[in-house]
């Protein structure tokens, strides 16, 4: 056994928290893997539909803005009339007054088109022509050397493509430091009888408009939405930095964030859509957080539960081993202190306590027992010697006389006493011997003294305890009437109850000089008691011979008062024997009779 403060060391302690804990944690382990699996799942599924809606939205928008650029090249570049008198235009040193005119008209059909929208930055239309003429918004016609933006026309000699996108910088005027961030959409105008390239139109957006369509409100943090050129490249972001961790994005995928792509074939775009994964996580991470602090509450309840129990249980098991000692060592046993809601250690106390008792009062009846063959040795040969003296008493006097009497009282008393002291006998029997007693005492103190019997017939063959009454008389003669000076009397009273005649009730009454409040009481208090050699043997000796035999089945109680007497009253159950082997009987079988 393991002291309190090692308690949560030992094996009781171990099994009972294994035990308390081992299922609930491994339900516990499931259910979390299973719900945080099927979350994961449930927010991913729900966060690629709404990428994918957004991502829809978003190049409708800008599908619907970059739409410009095919108007402009079904006015500019398809139309001969136009795109005839565009060239002839373009190529002239001199312009008349209708070129002038046409021009006019031209430039206000392109300054409409720009100023009704607002996310449109300028607009070049570009024939091939020696002179490096072409037409531009606000201003109308303008030439390479005089305008400020002549990157676009190297972009467009060194692409191939019919059509493409960039981002660039425009810088209008030289003094001013700042530039606009343009997206330019370049669109190549091929001749209708051949595959020549006979210029191109420029379409310049603003940037922050085309960015201000990727600001779509979303529900996710840090939701990144991308514009990709045909090369991979970022043409537009809704970020204010394009990291470069976000531009491999479009070259492979990343194992942190969650993409999801469409493309827009007809411009060679891309449009994507990025977030973090952590973002993904996050609930069942969540989930899992408060899991583990369910799972840490838990085992520290269990912790307390484990260490209450095994305390419990350490307190149990050393009351029975106490139990166990006692009765080893022959002290009394104690009562054990159970609370109400331990009920199966109440059990198991009372299981163990009732067995020990039943042993021990086995084993003191059978020392008992010993020791009453052993003093047979002895009264034996008394015995042998009185039947000796009375012969030869007799075969001296020829007759029976005083002294014979007393001899025959003495020797019928010590047979009688050293029959089995466990047995029971017929009260006919015990009156007999104890007749017997009292003449052999009279015969000393034949003055101080007479008994009276008060029996009726019924109770003769009730079967009580050998040598009931001889020390309850001897008490009464020694202790009550031989101190007195006056004549006294003992009366022995024995009658069934009339309640029930279950019960046999015995009255020892003499009015000798009784007992003071305080002897009573002493007296009372060792008959609670266990045995003890010391005054009023007999009567401490009659009470603890009927527990051995009746077990709590009798009662013996004492009334006296100095001056006047004392009565002893003992109430035995009727046909005991009986009752007892049917008792064992019962147990055998099972059943139990009312």
């Amino acid at each position: 056994m393991k002291g309190k403060d090692g308690l949560y060391k030992s094996r009781l302690f171990k099994r009972n928290f294994f035990q308390i804990v081992i299922v609930p944690i491994i339900i516990i382990l499931i259910f979390g893997f299973f719900s945080c699996l099927i979350i994961e799942q449930y927010v991913k599924n729900e966060i690629n539909k709404n990428l994918e809606t957004m991502l829809i939205q978003s190049e409708n928008n800008i599908e619907l803005m970059l739409g410009e650029i095919d108007y402009l090249f079904m006015v500019f570049g398809i139309n001969k009339d136009v795109t005839l008198q565009i060239k002839r235009i373009l190529n002239s040193t001199y312009f008349s007054l209708e070129d002038i005119w046409q021009l006019n008209m031209f430039k206000n059909v392109l300054n409409s088109i720009s100023y009704s929208k607002p996310f449109i930055h300028s607009i070049y239309v570009y024939f091939k022509n020696p002179e490096g003429n072409f037409i531009v918004t606000p201003d109308g016609i303008t030439n390479f050397q005089y305008f400020y933006d002549n990157k676009w026309f190297e972009q467009y000699k060194k692409h191939s493509e019919l059509m493409w996108i960039e981002r660039r910088k425009i810088q209008p005027y030289n003094f001013a430091e700042e530039s606009v961030d343009v997206l330019t959409i370049y669109k190549k105008i091929i001749s209708g009888y051949s595959d020549l390239d006979e210029g191109v139109i420029v379409l310049n957006l603003y940037y922050d408009q085309v960015k201000k369509l990727l600001n779509l409100p979303s529900s996710i943090p840090d939701h990144a939405m991308y514009i990709l050129d045909q090369k991979g490249n970022i043409l537009v972001s809704n970020q204010s930095d394009d990291s470069n961790i976000l531009i491999t994005i479009s070259k492979k995928p990343v194992k942190s964030f969650l993409t999801k792509k469409i493309a827009s074939k007809k411009y060679n775009l891309t449009f994507v859509s990025v977030i973090p994964k952590d973002y993904l996580y996050s609930i069942p991470i969540k989930l899992f957080k408060i899991a583990i602090v369910m799972l840490l509450i838990f085992i520290i309840i269990a912790f307390s539960a484990s260490y209450y129990i095994a305390k419990m249980n350490y307190r149990n098991i050393k009351k029975i081993i106490d139990t166990i000692n006692s009765a080893t060592e022959g002290r009394p046993l104690k009562e054990a202190n159970i609370t109400s809601n331990d009920e199966y250690g109440y059990i198991m106390y009372n299981v163990i306590k009732n067995f020990i008792e039943k042993h021990y009062l086995t084993t003191r009846l059978q020392a008992l027992e010993l020791l009453a063959l052993q003093s047979q040795i002895n009264p034996h040969f008394l015995f042998n010697t009185l039947e000796h003296i009375y012969l030869k008493t007799l075969a001296l006097t020829r007759y029976p006389n005083e002294v014979t009497k007393m001899i025959e009282n003495l020797s019928s008393i010590l047979k009688y006493s050293l029959s089995n002291p466990r047995s029971t006998i017929f009260l006919k029997d015990e009156i007999k011997a104890t007749k017997a007693y009292i003449d052999l005492v009279k015969a000393r103190y034949k003055e101080k003294f007479d008994v009276i019997w008060d029996y009726t017939e019924d109770v003769l063959d009730v079967k009580v305890m050998k040598l009931l009454f001889q020390p309850l008389i001897e008490n009464s003669i020694y202790h009550g009437i031989k101190p007195c000076e006056k004549r006294c009397g003992i009366k022995i009273r024995i009658r069934k109850l009339k309640d029930t005649s279950d019960w046999l009730c015995i009255w020892v009454i003499d009015n000798g000089i009784g007992m003071s409040k305080e002897k009573l009481e002493e007296v009372q208090g060792r008959l609670s008691q266990d045995f003890d050699f010391s005054d009023h043997i007999g009567l401490l000796n009659t009470n603890e011979r009927l527990k051995l035999i009746y077990g709590g089945n009798f009662k013996l109680k004492v009334w006296s008062k100095l001056g006047l007497g004392t009565i002893v009253k003992i109430i035995l159950p009727v046909n005991f024997e009986d009752r007892k082997e049917n008792e064992i009987d019962a147990k055998k079988t099972g059943y139990l009779y009312p």
